[in-house]
C-alpha cells in the first residue's frame, strides 16, 4: 500500500480547516515505476500535451475548491520545467495571480528557520543536542510529572520534543477565530502573542506528550510553539533579529527577493489577500489580517511560486551556498523541517484564507509549489495529478546494455578482484566459477542481476550508478566492490 499523508495546519484551529480525509500522494503505479531508479542531472521536459493538462488542472483545482487564486509551479534540478496561475490576488481591484505574486506560507516558514539551524550548526555556534534552556532560560521544560527535563534543539526541529502544539499565549487568537467563525463576529485582525506574552507563557508550559514518543514520522507531535521557541533561541545563539538572519543568510544567497518575514501588505510590499468561500451564500468573504509576532519562526513568511522553487533547487544544489550535502540530507532523513512520506518530502502550511505547499522527490530531483489565497484546499488530490502527469517523464528504463557492466570489480579496501565479461550476448563472470561454472548472469530488477544454478544456489550483483547513470559500484555479498 501506497503511503498516506497527515495534513498539516499550521497554526489553525481545527475549526479552520474541514476535516478532509486525506488521498495517498501518488497512484500506485506510479509509485512502483519510480522508487527504484536513479536520477538524471540533464535537464528534461514535459510535453506540451502534459503542460496542457497541467493548465487544466490548475483551473479545474481551483474551481472545485473555491479558491480565488491558484499558482504552480515544477522543478526539476535547476530549472523551473513548468508554472502557471489561474484566479486573482485581489477579488476586488481584480489583480491577476502569478508566479511572482506573495503569499502568506505560513508553515513553511518553518523550513527556513530549520535551515537556519543547520546553518548555525555548521558554522558551530550552537551544537543539535544543546538544552534549549542554555539560550532561553524563560522556558521552565515541565515534564508531564512537572519536572524539568532537557529539551534539545533537534527535538524541537523534529516535533519529538513533547511539547503541545501551540502555547497558551495564543489564546486570544483561537478565541477572535472561534467568534468570526462560529459566531459570524466581526473580527478586524487575528494576532499571535507578543513576545513579551511569549516569554512569560514560557514559563508555565508543561509537555503535553513525552519526548521521542515513538511515532510514524508523519504522526509526530507537531508543535507550532516548538519552532517559535527554536526561532528564538537561535536568534539569541547568533546574536541577530530572526528577520535580518532569514534575509541575509538565506534569502540573499538564493536571490529569493520576493521572501521575507511578513504577512501584512504595505504600499511597498502586496501581499495576496486572504479570502474563505461561503457555501450557503456561495461568496468570497475577505479574511482578517494576521499578525504572527513572536509565531514568525513558525509562521511569518511570505514569498512567492518562483522564489520557492529556488529553495527546492537548492535541496537538490550539493554546490549551493546555504548548506552543506550532509546538512541538506541530515533534514531529510531526520525529518528537520521536513515532513517524510517516503519517497517524497513536504511541508504544507496553512492559515484563515491561506493554504500553501512545496513537495519534493530527492532522488529524481523534482518537486513542486502550490500556493493559494483560500482556507479550504486539499493538496493530496492536486498531488496525485501533478505526480501522475510528471514523474513518469523522469522514471528511467533499467540499464539493459551489456557493456555498462563489464570491467574489473576491485574490492574497496582490499586485495580481491574479480571480472564481468561479455560472451555470445551474455554476461559471465570470474567470481566463484568453482561453483557457477559456465552460468550466465541474469537481469533481476532495474540495475541488479543474479548467478543461479540448476539446484537453486544464486548469488545476487547489486550495481550502483553514478551521477552520470553509469555502473560505477558493486554491492555484493555483503561487500563494496569498485569498477576499475
Amino acid at each position: 500500500m501506497a503511503p498516506r499523508l497527515t495534513q498539516d495546519q499550521g497554526l489553525e484551529h481545527p475549526i479552520f480547516v474541514k476535516n478532509v480525509a486525506m488521498k495517498t500522494l501518488l497512484f500506485n503505479i506510479v509509485l512502483l515505476i519510480i522508487v527504484a531508479v536513479q536520477p538524471t542531472f540533464a535537464q528534461q521536459h514535459i510535453t506540451d500535451s502534459i503542460r496542457k493538462q497541467l493548465e487544466i488542472g490548475i483551473s479545474g483545482f481551483k474551481e472545485r475548491y473555491h479558491a480565488p487564486s491558484v499558482v504552480l509551479a515544477i522543478v526539476h534540478h535547476d530549472s523551473i520545467i513548468f508554472s502557471g496561475a489561474d484566479g486573482f490576488t485581489d477579488l476586488d481591484q481584480k489583480i491577476p495571480a502569478t508566479i511572482d505574486s506573495k503569499y502568506q506560507i505560513q508553515s513553511i516558514s518553518k523550513m527556513f528557520t530549520a535551515t537556519m539551524l543547520m546553518q548555525l550548526w555548521e558554522k558551530g555556534i550552537i551544537t543539535l543536542d544543546e538544552d534549549v534552556r542554555k539560550y532561553v532560560p524563560e522556558f521552565t521544560g515541565l515534564n508531564r510529572e512537572g519536572n524539568p527535563e532537557t529539551t534539545s534543539l533537534l527535538e524541537l526541529a523534529t516535533h519529538t520534543s513533547g511539547l503541545p502544539r501551540n502555547s497558551p499565549s495564543e489564546f486570544e487568537l483561537f478565541r477572535n477565530a472561534e467568534k468570526l467563525l462560529l459566531a459570524k463576529q466581526n473580527v478586524k485582525s487575528l494576532n499571535s502573542s507578543s513576545k513579551t506574552s511569549f516569554l512569560n507563557a514560557l514559563g508555565t508550559i508543561t509537555k503535553e506528550y513525552p519526548a521521542f514518543e515513538y511515532l510514524p514520522s508523519d504522526q509526530r507531535h507537531y508543535s507550532n510553539l516548538g519552532y517559535s521557541l527554536l526561532g528564538l533561541a537561535l536568534e539569541r545563539a547568533v546574536k541577530t533579529n530572526y528577520d535580518s538572519y532569514i534575509k541575509s543568510a538565506i534569502c540573499d544567497p538564493l536571490a529569493l527577493n520576493h521572501t521575507g518575514v511578513g504577512t501584512i501588505s504595505s504600499p511597498e510590499n502586496t501581499i495576496a489577500k486572504g479570502y474563505r468561500f461561503l457555501n450557503d451564500q456561495n461568496l468570497f468573504v475577505q479574511t482578517p489580517d494576521y499578525y504572527a509576532n513572536a509565531m514568525a519562526p513558525a509562521s511569518g513568511l511570505y514569498s512567492t511560486t518562483r522564489d520557492l522553487a529556488k529553495f527546492i533547487s537548492a535541496q537538490f544544489n550539493t554546490k549551493n551556498s546555504l548548506l552543506s550535502e550532509k546538512s541538506i540530507r541530515m533534514m531529510q532523513s531526520l525529518g528537520i523541517g521536513w515532513q517524510r512520506n517516503y519517497p517524497y518530502l513536504r511541508h504544507e502550511g496553512s492559515m484563515l484564507g491561506f493554504r500553501c505547499e512545496i513537495v519534493i522527490h530527492p532522488r529524481l530531483e523534482v518537486g513542486w509549489v502550490i500556493l493559494t489565497n483560500t482556507s479550504d484546499f486539499e493538496f493530496n488530490r492536486f498531488d496525485e495529478y501533478i505526480s501522475s502527469l510528471v514523474l513518469p517523464a523522469f522514471a528511467e528504463s533499467p540499464i539493459t546494455n551489456p557493456e555498462q557492466y563489464t570491467g574489473t570489480y576491485s574490492l574497496v579496501g582490499g586485495k580481491a578482484s574479480f571480472r564481468i565479461y561479455q560472451k555470445e550476448g551474455k554476461l559471465y563472470t570470474t567470481y566463484l566459477t568453482d561453483i557457477f561454472a559456465d552460468t550466465a548472469l541474469k537481469f533481476s530488477g532495474n540495475t541488479a542481476m543474479i548467478l543461479e544454478d540448476q539446484t537453486g544456489k544464486s548469488v545476487r550483483f547489486e550495481f550502483m550508478l553514478d551521477r552520470k547513470r553509469k555502473v560505477s559500484l558493486l554491492n555484493l555479498n555483503q561487500l563494496m566492490w569498485k569498477k576499475d
